[in-house]
């Protein structure tokens, strides 16, 4: 009979309506895991071995025996083993076939409380260390390449792949694997409390920054060798986390193309270029058998969704002086230039001089205000931007509900500008409940994107909530659901209060 793949939940699933959609088979296995803290260890390394003893070869089950021998009484001491043995099952489950993979596994015992850490925090650090033995050098108690918060150390191990050696799917499949490979380093860090998550999160940045500048240099040399021209008139714009060191584990990148113009007869140098660009997607995004780096979103450059992937100079500078809407605007604010070179600065200077320019507060209302109509209207008139009505939104989401991240960037929008209609001292205490607010989202949200991949489950491992309550000096998890709630509605409130205030203001410059 041939092995079947589980098909769970990415993290142990608590919630009934979770489990009504789980094969009957795999229910029963991990209710009898929920079960261990009554069962013992001896019956739940019994129950391992006899799920797995009938798929896997006669070959690989002693080197399997002998790590659940050992791994499992190492999760037992945990207070959420339970969550550590889901993990350890989906671990396996994935593995099993990658007879090299066990083998090392058996001769590595000495990663192995260092392994366990990595179970008992979540499905998606769990399922990074599926894709390749070699990360389980990370997990070694003295492994000596340790984290040093400078861009140097990504770039030297990019340095390391003989790019003139490779064919272009080598290439590509060396970029994952270094890439996967430092990715679960900050991951890992994070979860040996070597770093805090405001670190990780700029450690995610030099990684993304790093992996741009060895992957433009690549895409540069390919095409500059295939139609002998020198294509470095160009510019790399990163928007919003990028641009602001504040990357997730799994942030996408905003990114916009630009080149310098070229007279109408050239149109051979505006195809190289956006050849360029696209050979820069490819490398950053395209899925091979060693998966991806990263998703590319290019929807902020001046032709949107539709239309050329790059633009010139002139393109840009005239978008954002005379057609940008004013969100479009307050994005740009948040911009950073990625490479260097001569037509780089002039881009650098150009973002300068833009966002020096005033943004009308009343076009900024009126954008507010239609975007919550299109949102509401979206949902089946259900008003997801009401915190208090937001039955929808998962209480741990913060960038797209009333009250979130993006209420904030409008809030401290209207902060900074001279609004003569708000108490100096009213602002003050406002701009102070913003930070602190923003702060908390921030952590939440970082620690948030480290649980799950795509499809979000209503709850957080434990070991996640423990991470986020210690880093926000919150009481417990009560307290910590508490505390975003409410500021959720402080938030959204404010806005509300600020865009009255507006409107009825007569007197307001717009």
């Amino acid at each position: 009979m041939l092995y079947k793949n589980l098909h769970i939940p990415i993290n142990l699933p608590i919630l009934l309506k979770e489990e009504v959609s789980l094969d009957q088979s795999n229910l029963e296995l991990i209710n009898k895991i929920k079960e261990a803290n009554n069962t013992g260890i001896s019956s739940i390394i019994f129950l391992f071995k006899n799920y797995f003893s009938n798929n896997i070869s006669k070959f690989v089950k002693p080197s399997l025996d002998l790590f659940l021998d050992e791994i499992i009484p190492i999760l037992f001491q945990s207070k959420y083993k339970e969550e550590g043995l889901y993990q350890l099952l989906r671990f396996i489950d994935k593995i099993i076939f990658n007879f090299p993979y066990v083998e090392a596994l058996k001769n590595s015992s000495f990663v192995y409380q260092n392994l366990a850490k990595v179970f008992l925090f979540s499905g998606y650090v769990t399922n990074i260390l599926t894709q390749d033995k070699k990360i389980l050098d990370v997990l070694q108690p003295e492994y000596a390449m340790r984290l040093n918060g400078n861009i140097s150390f990504y770039k030297n191990a990019f340095d390391k792949i003989d790019l003139n050696n490779l064919n272009e799917e080598d290439i590509l499949d060396a970029l994952r694997r270094n890439h996967r490979f430092l990715k679960f380093q900050i991951l890992f860090a994070l979860i040996n409390k070597e770093i805090d998550i405001q670190r990780a999160s700029n450690e995610f940045s030099l990684l993304a920054q790093a992996t741009i500048n060895i992957t433009l240099d690549i895409a540069q040399i390919q095409i500059s060798q295939k139609y002998n021209i020198n294509c470095d008139k160009c510019s790399v714009i990163a928007y919003g986390r990028f641009a602001t060191f504040s990357m997730t584990a799994n942030s996408d990148l905003d990114l916009v193309f630009v080149y310098e113009d070229f007279p109408i007869k050239t149109s051979i140098k505006k195809n190289v270029y956006i050849e360029l660009f696209r050979q820069l997607i490819k490398l950053l995004s395209v899925k091979t058998s060693e998966g991806f780096m990263y998703e590319v979103d290019t929807k902020l450059r001046p032709s949107g969704k539709e239309g050329p992937i790059a633009c010139t100079f002139n393109n840009f500078k005239n978008f954002h002086e005379k057609e940008s809407f004013s969100w479009e605007k307050l994005a740009l604010r948040k911009t950073r230039v990625l490479n260097e070179n001569k037509f780089s600065f002039s881009i650098v200077d150009l973002l300068y001089d833009l966002n020096s320019r005033p943004i009308s507060q009343k076009q900024i209302v009126d954008e507010i205000k239609l975007m919550r109509t299109n949102t509401k209207s979206n949902k089946n008139n259900e008003d997801i931007n009401n915190p208090v009505n937001n039955e929808r939104s998962k209480w741990f989401e913060t960038k797209y509900v009333g009250g979130g991240q993006r209420e904030i960037e409008y809030l401290n929008f209207f902060y900074k500008i001279n609004s003569n209609f708000i108490k100096d001292y009213e602002t003050n205490k406002k701009i102070l409940l913003n930070k602190k607010v923003e702060n908390l989202f921030f952590k939440l949200d970082q620690v948030v994107n480290i649980c799950f991949e795509d499809k979000k489950q209503d709850y957080l491992p434990s070991a996640a909530i423990i991470l986020i309550i210690t880093e926000t000096n919150e009481k417990d998890l009560g307290s910590l659901k508490a505390s975003v709630n409410l500021s959720k509605k402080e938030i959204h409130k404010n806005l509300n209060q600020m865009l009255e205030s507006i409107k009825n203001n007569p007197n307001l410059a717009f």
